[in-house]
């Protein structure tokens, strides 16, 4: 039988070419008579330089890639040079979905490699030969663009088909009795019960199209509700998810652990285009840690986008005043911390304890994906397992996820009159790094150079059609976590009502904390605190959080202003 590997076109510029009329399979050679016949001027070619140039001075990450810190179990494990999937288990899973699926917008290989043969040898020892072809992705097949424009939108660089994306009337559950399913109309996020008694909620991405947000959101609502009708355990899974939108990634983590702290610390490289940047966009969505007020009001926002004035509003003293953090003999001059405040959305009334909760990652998952699976993993609020990865790596070298950072995937959503934009390309980068929860806001290393490995290992190799195979797992995780734990995951506390006295820490409760061997000790801890209170984890102790005292801002007259402006215009 004749294999047939395909590869998605999706053209950088815009500029289309003959013969792409409609999607068909073509041979490798004459896909590139196409791409290869694209031609650039030195006009362009100048101003697409000086366009990197200026934006690249906001690549947060300049700095600190010229000498990465490192982990103590490697000298090179951050290498001096843009990797999006630094841990090697998110990327074999990625190799590995891109062996028979794959976009050449996210692996642009030559045509010398794409026409070598490729021989698969069968484990009965047959062999087949078998050559890449390209899908021409026509312009206006519109079922094929969605997919492909869903898959790249999510984080800017990777994208891969699961079979259930190509045939999306697949259904997941296909051997249980199902109870209950609800699943989004993108299909992006779904919950399942099924006669095992166990939970299940699938997130394939955090970034539904505008049109299919209610649909999105309405499923999540549907999903609390049926956790809430009954007492099983949760499972997730994250499956080669792109990351996408914070405020779906900070609900997700709040309703599976209600007392951790989502809101992201994040910090800005000091440039001329970071600056341009926060005025027009950026600076709205960053709040002051102290007091909870917005780094950039909706007026100015507003009045910068708009250019109504001839001069701009300063941006302060967390601007102007930044930290500077040295990486060896390298200078990296980042504004103040901020924090991106969550806004309150429905939770669960039933909530679980992180010891019924499971959470299957198999480190790609990206982005916002990793915001929840760091998260959890950093309040112990939940059991992380990794499935899929390299089955002959190392499990300690198995990250729950990957790049818990923002970035702009779009820049002209902000600037349309960027030097892209006119000659057909699309340009993103990363703005923001994240910082570990520490309340004197004095971290010097960002989230994307910080390991957190998993807590249990699978032998699961792919995203299947069948979820009792992950429910069979859970069910023998949920049972070992009754008695055993993981020693190398402080963090994650078997809480009980009876270390609240024993702690005596004022609106603080405990949990046993997990012993050397193995197994849950004697030891009362710190696990968690009131709601209103963050969990200080460094200081042992309960502070209470600015963002919920309520800050006074009048937001009917905030958009009465943007109104007035608007019609002014």
């Amino acid at each position: 039988m004749i294999y047939f590997i395909l590869l998605f076109i999706n053209f950088a510029l815009s500029k289309p070419c003959i013969g792409y009329i409609k999607s068909e399979i073509d041979t490798v050679d004459s896909a590139f008579e196409c791409i290869e016949s694209i031609e650039t001027t030195e006009e362009e070619n100048e101003d697409i330089i000086n366009g990197l140039k200026y934006y690249l001075e906001a690549y947060v990450f300049k700095d600190i890639l010229k000498n990465p810190p490192q982990p103590s179990f490697s000298n090179n494990y951050y290498e001096k040079k843009h990797c999006a999937l630094k841990c090697p288990h998110a990327q074999f899973t990625e190799a590995r979905s891109a062996i028979s699926i794959g976009s050449l917008n996210a692996t642009p290989l030559s045509k010398e490699y794409l026409n070598t043969p490729i021989t698969i040898t069968w484990e009965n020892e047959e062999s087949v030969t078998v050559n890449y072809k390209i899908y021409r992705k026509s312009l206006v097949d519109g079922q094929m663009n969605e997919l492909v424009y869903k898959k790249d939108h999510a984080n800017g660089t990777k994208v891969s088909f699961t079979q259930e994306e190509i045939n999306p009337g697949k259904e997941i559950v296909n051997t249980m009795k199902i109870l209950e399913q609800y699943v989004s109309d993108d299909r992006g996020v779904r919950c399942v019960l099924t006669d095992s008694e166990i939970n299940t909620l699938i997130v394939l991405s955090f970034q539904p199209d505008k049109k299919l947000r209610k649909s999105y959101e309405d499923t999540i609502s549907k999903c609390i509700d049926l956790f809430d009708s009954n007492d099983y355990p949760i499972q997730v899974i994250f499956a080669k998810n792109g990351g996408g939108d914070a405020k779906y990634s900070q609900w997700i983590e709040k309703i599976l652990a209600p007392r951790d702290d989502v809101n992201y610390i994040f910090s800005a490289r000091e440039s001329e285009c970071s600056e341009t940047l926060i005025r027009i966009k950026i600076g709205a969505n960053l709040f002051n840690p102290e007091t909870c007020r917005r780094r950039r009001s909706l007026v100015k926002t507003a009045i910068s986008i708009f250019d109504i004035i001839p001069f701009e509003f300063p941006l302060g003293k967390w601007y102007t005043k930044p930290n500077i953090i040295k990486y060896g003999d390298v200078e990296h001059k980042i504004t103040q911390p901020s924090i991106n405040k969550w806004s309150p959305k429905k939770l669960m009334k039933n909530p679980r304890k992180p010891t019924d909760i499971v959470v299957y990652t198999d480190s790609f998952c990206y982005s916002a994906c990793s915001e929840v699976t760091k998260g959890l993993k950093e309040w112990g609020g939940a059991i992380l397992v990794g499935y899929d990865g390299d089955p002959y790596g190392e499990d300690d070298e198995f990250e729950v996820g990957q790049s818990p950072s923002s970035n702009i995937p779009n820049i002209t959503e902000l600037e349309p009159q960027n030097p892209f934009t006119q000659y057909g390309y699309k340009f993103g980068l990363t703005v923001l790094e994240s910082y570990r929860f520490n309340y004197e806001y004095d971290e010097s290393i960002p989230r994307e150079f910080l390991t957190d490995m998993i807590d249990e290992r699978v032998n699961i190799y792919s995203y299947p059609d069948r979820i009792d195979i992950f429910e069979e797992e859970t069910k023998k995780i949920i049972e070992k976590y009754q008695t055993k734990c993981n020693p190398n995951n402080k963090r994650l506390v078997k809480r009980d009502e009876k270390c609240d006295k024993e702690i005596n820490i004022e609106h603080g409760h405990g949990g046993y904390e997990c012993g050397d061997n193995g197994e849950w000790s004697t030891k009362c801890v710190l696990s968690y605190c009131d709601p209103g209170y963050k969990f200080d984890y460094i200081n042992n102790k309960c502070i209470e959080g600015v963002c919920s005292k309520g800050v006074s801002i009048n937001i009917i007259k905030v958009v009465m202003i943007i109104g007035i402006i608007t019609l002014i215009l």
